[in-house]
């Protein structure tokens, strides 16, 4: 193997390779999920008296399918470390740790965030359509940018806020990303039990120090940033520590795909 960090041409075989191999399971699941969100918005809106969906339906089945389906792909990232033969295999592919690592990265958070939207705006329009055929009502494409702009419009934190919840929905998958480079055995599972221990866990430490201790009665002055006491500040607080917090999962997942090349 070389010894090289990157290399462009080894970093595009890994793409070509996946792909070769997993092209029928690709298939199936993009039709597959294409299948469950047509279904889901058909008997949505059947039970709605045929109403097309508006835009706050659009909004929340996103982030429910997105979340749904993202965070079970996610969360079987490196399928060859579910075996040890597997993992010999994978780790004798010509390719630095590093290009391996952002192969992972690449396929399961970027494009996953790119084609699983994609894929529910193309069905929900369709779905629309054709329910518009047999129905009296009509079905009128949402104009999601539109929406976007129209929310965000009030926002004075321009920067934070998005920041905070970009942060968020990234957390969200990276969180089984990390868990499914350490664990070999049902990673998805592992996973959402640790982190709901250490949020419990956490949870529990604040509350204690928060009303027990009477920190909520301590009133910092505004430069402080590890301590929020405004609105504002707790949303530059959160947002930095979210950022923190994903840079150190991803850092993490990468040192243990290091650990298993040793």
């Amino acid at each position: 193997m070389s010894g090289n960090t990157f290399n462009a041409e080894r970093f595009s075989l890994l793409f070509k390779q996946h792909f070769i191999h997993n092209n029928k399971l690709l298939l199936y699941s993009t039709v597959a999920y294409c299948g469950v969100v047509f279904l889901i918005l058909s008997l949505t809106q059947m039970g709605n008296n045929l109403q097309p969906h508006d835009t706050e339906n659009f909004i929340g089945f996103l982030f429910g399918f997105v979340g749904v389906f993202g965070i079970l792909y996610v969360g079987h990232s490196f399928p060859a470390f579910r075996s040890k033969e597997n993992s010999i295999n994978y780790l004798m592919v010509p390719g630095s740790a590093f290009e391996k690592f952002l192969f992972e990265l690449v396929i399961r958070i970027v494009i996953m965030l790119i084609l699983l939207p994609l894929l529910y705006w193309v069905t929900f329009h369709l779905q629309g359509y054709f329910f518009a055929l047999f129905t009296d009502h009509t079905f009128i494409s949402l104009d999601i940018f539109n929406w976007v702009r129209a929310e965000t419009h009030e926002i004075n934190n321009t920067f934070w806020l998005p920041a905070l919840i970009i942060s968020a929905i990234i957390l969200g998958f990276v969180l089984p990303f990390t868990g499914a480079a350490m664990f070999s055995k049902q990673p998805l599972v592992k996973t959402l039990f640790s982190v709901a221990v250490i949020v419990l866990l956490y949870t529990s430490v604040i509350y204690i120090v928060v009303e027990h201790l009477g920190l909520s009665n301590y009133r910092p002055g505004d430069a402080m940033w590890l301590i929020p006491n405004s609105d504002h500040s707790a949303i530059r607080f959160f947002a930095c520590v979210l950022m923190l917090a994903n840079l150190v999962m991803l850092f993490v997942a990468y040192r243990k795909l290091k650990e298993k090349e040793v």
